[in-house]
């Protein structure tokens, strides 16, 4: 099975969406399931464990299919958000799948431009790098994760600065920011101090 997608750029409050198409690799594609490896999104199931609302557990997830491989841990990945409540069809949190293919065309954007396959991820770069310059340089909603084969050098420059996650090793940290809970619970406060004046 080949993983496609048919992307339509519509940016409504700095909101990108994605339709999942799957197809066998010797299937003929029609213009509207133009091939587009830069992101997707899968249905969730309907029940969830998650104490989130609906808004809260949309998440866009954007890569670059370096090979067959590679798009296999991608699907593994989005199974586990979805398993665990997460709609990947809207984006709330923005998951940026880090591997070296997705470094190289963002970051050499100019050598790929007459290249259709990755024009839209070189595109959402774009976007994504501009909202979080208009956000005065603060992350607040981007997760980049570390694909098996990407290091930290593969993380674009505008986001070595933020908590990098690594697939599988982060795999609870993930969730754990996905969901947003802390992975360790701050102590109670306990009772104020008696402060007692001894005359010298």
């Amino acid at each position: 099975v080949a993983l496609f997608t048919s992307y339509m750029p519509t940016i409504h409050s700095s909101l990108l969406y994605c339709i999942l198409c799957v197809c066998p690799k010797n299937s003929k594609q029609s213009d509207q399931e133009f091939i587009h490896r830069h992101s997707f999104h899968p249905q969730p199931r309907s029940t969830s464990t998650t104490p989130l609302s609906l808004e809260q557990r949309k998440v866009f997830v954007t890569y670059e299919a370096d090979c067959d491989k590679h798009v296999k841990e991608v699907i593994n990945f989005v199974a586990l958000l979805r398993h665990n409540g997460f709609y990947t069809h809207k984006d709330y949190l923005i998951i940026i799948i880090i591997s070296p293919k997705y470094y190289e065309i963002v970051t050499r954007a100019s050598l790929y431009m007459e290249n259709d396959e990755t024009l839209n991820t070189v595109y959402i770069h774009k976007q994504l790098q501009n909202e979080f310059i208009q956000n005065g340089c603060k992350n607040f909603r981007f997760v980049p994760v570390l694909f098996p084969g990407a290091k930290k050098c593969h993380v674009p420059s505008w986001l070595q600065n933020t908590h990098i996650f690594s697939w599988p090793r982060d795999r609870d940290d993930i969730l754990r920011r996905l969901m947003r809970v802390e992975k360790y619970n701050p102590p109670p406060i306990g009772q104020l101090p008696t402060i007692v004046s001894i005359p010298i």
